[in-house]
């Protein structure tokens, strides 16, 4: 249970410090995405949330399973899944830092600390 608490913990700091793009970053994210995704998913359920925000995460959440795409996905299978995966990450990167600031805190303390529910 104390590895668990230790990286929730490293989430909350984590979204503190969060920006820019290297590697480290990058790596980073990839280690916190099972947070990220409950913090989006929270954030979507929060009526504190403007509502033009969750409609554009909406909107690329439809988008990355619709047949037309801006880069095909077949042949490049792996490529073609690209724009889809960016579109996905720019929307809900948008709600993250557009969400009042109080309630991604709030957000990210409760899922640091491991309580379920929003």
């Amino acid at each position: 249970m104390k590895g668990k608490v230790g990286s929730r913990f490293r989430f909350s700091r984590w979204m503190q410090s969060a920006g820019g793009y290297s590697p480290v970053k990058i790596l980073g994210f990839l280690f916190h995405l099972p947070n990220f995704v409950r913090l989006c998913v929270r954030l979507m359920q929060d009526p504190r949330v403007p509502f033009t925000r969750k409609l554009l995460c909406y909107g690329a959440i439809i988008y990355f399973f619709m047949p037309i795409d801006l880069i095909r996905d077949y042949p490049n299978f792996i490529f073609g899944h690209i724009d889809d995966i960016v579109i996905l990450f720019l929307a809900f990167r948008k709600l993250i830092q557009d969400s009042p600031p109080e309630v991604v805190e709030e957000h990210v303390e409760a899922i640091s600390e491991g309580r379920i529910g929003g």
